[in-house]
């Protein structure tokens, strides 16, 4: 028997919310993984040299990450409702930038203007899936708008391709533009901070000073860096080839062309889906979310081992590889579950948005990476750059074996606590 005590318009409502969050979602989703697509085609048109398009790719993930914890601050304090319109504008800006872009500049911006625009979209849909969806389905939630905004990221690889070779990239981001466009129109229209019985705590930062206590709090409670250290790995790793690095590794090492380099990229795509839905209800089935995300990690692992250590595997290993990759990077959606089950609502934008940042930042890390291991070593750089991503896998998993499996173990998170806390670490 169902336990949701929500009215039928809220839970309308709050499914027109899922289904906006989840297309926002997956238009900042085609943005960061359609790099290995769209930027071979864009460098070759604009002279854009290899040593410089590791940056190119990592300037929209660094992007965002500067802007998450003032993201999580204006989130706490304004709400998604007003925060996305304004973002979401800026990477409609970057959209027809980078459409007439002709140097390596224009370039530079328009991606930063991307990763700013895009930066609000996840922790918005977090925040506002706190408040619209009980507490026990956040995980299952959250899983299925990776799940339904991966459509974003499937038009990214095979179709983006296969629309390149036969109309050219620029024509891509004008239809992107105007997608965008009214994807927000209807966001504005849809989207409400909260249900009208919700009750705000009296903790709910009233202005920019108390916004910030309240993060400080978060960044000194116990434990939560072994939490961050895991978060730093969530994502890069996959996103790393998907994003960008998979399509010239299938091109230099195998000789495959866009189209060929798309199917395979678009298997990776087609994976996110059944892993964030293979995760998601894992949450509610087992007790300990540190053991899903630690098993996960472990896997990974091994994956990238195997990429790193043996020469000459074939084309089908390499895809059965790298679709294991993009399947278990889909463990975040319990990542951030074991993140929002250990603050009250008021934090979950701060708090989720810190979590998100080193993910970003983790993301920009590898995607520089690999540029790194092809500068130095131009021989063997992509098998060295999957050996590093090993270790740093394996650091992680060290550090978040730290982590308590409910932070509130640490310190009971409730309204009074959490409050006081942050009020002995402000003064």
């Amino acid at each position: 028997m169902s336990t949701d005590t929500r009215s039928v318009t809220v839970r309308r409502r709050a499914f027109y919310i899922f289904l906006i969050s989840a297309t926002l979602f997956g238009l900042g989703q085609f943005h960061r993984l359609s790099g290995a697509v769209t930027i071979p085609p864009i460098a070759a048109e604009l002279g854009i040299t290899v040593d410089r398009l590791g940056f190119i790719a990592a300037v929209l993930f660094f992007t965002s990450a500067l802007l998450q914890i003032p993201n999580g601050l204006l989130l706490d304090r304004f709400g998604p409702r007003r925060l996305i319109p304004v973002y979401v504008g800026f990477s409609i800006l970057g959209c027809f930038i980078l459409a007439f872009a002709t140097s390596y500049e224009e370039l530079l911006i328009s991606r930063m203007l991307l990763g700013g625009g895009f930066s609000v979209t996840m922790m918005s849909a977090y925040v506002l899936f706190a408040k619209w969806y009980p507490v026990e389905r956040f995980a299952t939630v959250a899983s299925w708008m990776m799940a339904a905004s991966s459509i974003g990221s499937m038009i990214a690889s095979y179709p983006l391709a296969f629309f390149i070779d036969e109309f050219g990239w620029r024509p891509a981001y004008f239809i992107v533009a105007a997608f965008t466009f009214m994807a927000v129109i209807i966001g504005i229209l849809v989207i409400k901070d909260s249900p009208p019985d919700y009750k705000n705590s009296h903790h709910q930062p009233a202005t920019l000073k108390e916004s910030i206590r309240g993060f400080k709090a978060i960044l000194v409670f116990p434990r939560f860096f072994f939490l961050l250290a895991m978060g730093f790995v969530a994502f890069g790793p996959a996103t790393a080839i998907l994003g960008m690095w998979g399509g010239p590794y299938l091109e230099s090492v195998y000789g495959l062309d866009g189209v060929e380099r798309g199917k395979i990229l678009l298997a990776m795509v087609v994976a996110i889906p059944a892993g964030a839905l293979f995760f998601g209800p894992l949450d509610r089935r087992f007790s300990s979310r540190k053991k899903i995300v630690l098993i996960a990690v472990f896997a990974e692992i091994l994956v990238f081992l195997i990429l790193g250590l043996f020469d000459n595997l074939p084309l089908w290993s390499i895809c059965v590889l790298f679709i294991s990759i993009a399947f278990l990077q889909q463990h975040y959606v319990v990542l951030a579950a074991h993140c929002r089950a250990a603050f009250p609502d008021y934090l979950v934008g701060r708090a989720n948005s810190t979590l998100n940042m080193t993910s970003i930042v983790g993301v920009g890390f590898m995607q520089s990476l690999f540029g790194w291991g092809l500068t130095f070593f131009p021989e063997n750089g992509y098998q060295i750059s999957f050996l590093s991503i090993a270790i740093i896998l394996i650091v992680a998993m060290v550090l978040y074996l730290g982590s308590a499996e409910n932070l509130a173990e640490e310190e009971t998170v409730d309204d009074q606590r959490l409050g006081e806390f942050g009020e002995k670490v402000g003064n």
